[in-house]
């Protein structure tokens, strides 16, 4: 029989779903590109949770097209 660990152990990483980070900006449209800047920061900090968030509002939001 082995002994119950007692001590903590290392934290398990596990692999990122990369549709979280999907979401292509829309050409010209600035709030995407504001977006898509602010992915690339949180990226950069290692942020992923903020990434995830604003990949997401890239994938949601609406284009109004103008007549």
């Amino acid at each position: 029989m082995t002994e119950p660990r007692t001590y903590p152990s290392p934290p398990v990483e596990l692999p990122i779903d990369p549709w979280l980070l999907e979401g292509t900006p829309a050409p010209h449209c600035k709030v995407c590109a504001a977006l898509a800047r602010e992915r690339e920061e949180a990226l950069a900090y290692g942020d992923r949770s903020k990434a995830f968030e604003v990949s997401a509002e890239i994938r949601n939001h609406r284009h109004v097209s103008t007549p």
